[in-house]
């Protein structure tokens, strides 16, 4: 079955208001049983454990086989699906734009985080072999206590149960992180070029609030730079500097949604040389002014 033949979901599009109630609910956990739903996506981070039985999840226009233990985080804006059915459960953890921003700096603490938020869900389904983490038993039992820890407090309302949530989340990816292991070894039998392009990557996502030139890419993959842009393309479907665009720009519209930083702050914050760039290249992608996105 081709990506496009999977149908959309009904309600294609999640936005934060179909699931957080108020400013201190930032995280949700749930298990969906006998799950298969049509291509959507939602302004949140979603996690995706597979806890029972397999099938196959879709990303983009790729797809790859999910079975017990493999966990797909899925960043906002990306659309993506599940076949499945009976017999096939999948435990989410959804976290809004807010969570990101207010763990940010201990997240980015964590072994590989930009690598399984950022890089990974790009890359996934397009290169030599799966690079998305499986959790052994152990690591999967681990991970599964702490989710349903999360589920355990419903009320949405309250200040105390939401603090609680987003701690256990942020327990949660933390072992997400140091789990992921089976990948970073990058085995023979994956290619180098994955991993050279899968590090740099990750590089733009943890500093694209720098300076970052093509250059310091192909330093990074110990790649020439037509190699480089040829498996960049054909990954991503763009180009390096797009890309890094993409991702500044996402960050600033995470920015003006949930925080009340100025325009010329939030252009310094995600690495546009002031504010007049900044507002030029926020109108080429969304169509709108960062003040009238805001706004809206």
């Amino acid at each position: 079955m081709e990506v496009q033949q999977l149908k959309k979901h009904a309600h294609y599009y999640y936005t934060h208001p179909d699931f957080f109630n108020n400013t201190t609910d930032l995280v949700h956990a749930f298990i969906m049983k006998d799950y298969e739903i049509g291509m959507h996506e939602q302004e949140f981070y979603e996690i995706n454990i597979i806890t029972k039985g397999g099938g196959t999840h879709y990303i983009g226009d790729s797809r790859v086989d999910a079975t017990v233990g493999d966990v797909f985080i899925v960043p906002p804006h990306i659309e993506h699906g599940y076949v499945g059915g009976d017999g096939f459960d999948v435990f989410h953890v959804i976290m809004s734009d807010a969570f990101m921003i207010k763990y940010i700096a201990d997240l980015q603490q964590l072994p590989f985080f930009h690598t399984l938020f950022g890089a990974e869900p790009v890359m996934r389904g397009k290169t030599t072999k799966p690079l998305h983490l499986t959790l052994l038993k152990e690591e999967l039992d681990t991970s599964i206590k702490v989710l349903e820890e999360i589920a355990k407090y419903t009320n949405y309302s309250d200040p105390v149960e939401c603090m609680i949530r987003s701690n256990y989340a942020m327990v949660a990816i933390g072992l997400l992180c140091s789990a992921y292991t089976l990948v970073r070894d990058y085995s023979n039998d994956t290619s180098f070029e994955d991993k050279a392009l899968m590090d740099s990557i990750s590089y733009m996502h943890e500093r694209y609030f720098e300076k970052i030139t093509i250059d310091d890419l192909l330093r990074i993959a110990h790649l020439s730079r037509s190699s480089y842009i040829k498996k960049f393309k054909e990954i991503c479907n763009t180009t390096p500097s797009a890309y890094l665009n993409k991702i500044r720009i996402e960050s600033a519209a995470s920015m003006l949604h949930n925080t009340t930083l100025s325009i010329s702050d939030i252009a310094d914050k995600t690495g546009f040389y002031d504010s007049s760039h900044f507002t030029k290249a926020f109108v080429a992608f969304y169509g709108v002014t960062p003040v009238a996105y805001r706004n809206k």
